[in-house]
């Protein structure tokens, strides 16, 4: 199946410079980038899902609890500093 899809000028340009340096055709570096970034996308759904479902099994801590263990890892920090 061929798709066709427009990329702005600078995109394009930049896709060249590293297609030359590489010796990558911009369809396989095009490719890679499409491929690398919907499995991405995939991994980050399913981990919204996940910590979803531990919310609803109720693992999750309150909110001001969350918002002091913040702050006492901001301040850990600063003293490390």
């Amino acid at each position: 199946m061929n798709n066709t899809i427009t990329l702005p000028q600078a995109i394009f340009k930049k896709l060249e410079k590293i297609s030359a340096e590489t010796r990558l055709t911009p369809q396989s570096i095009i490719k890679q980038a499409i491929a690398d970034r919907i499995e991405y996308e995939e991994w980050k759904l399913e981990q919204i899902d996940a910590g979803l479902a531990e919310l609803k099994a109720g693992k999750g801590i309150p909110n001001d609890e969350f918002w002091a263990k913040i702050g006492a890892v901001k301040n850990a920090r600063k003293k490390a500093a």
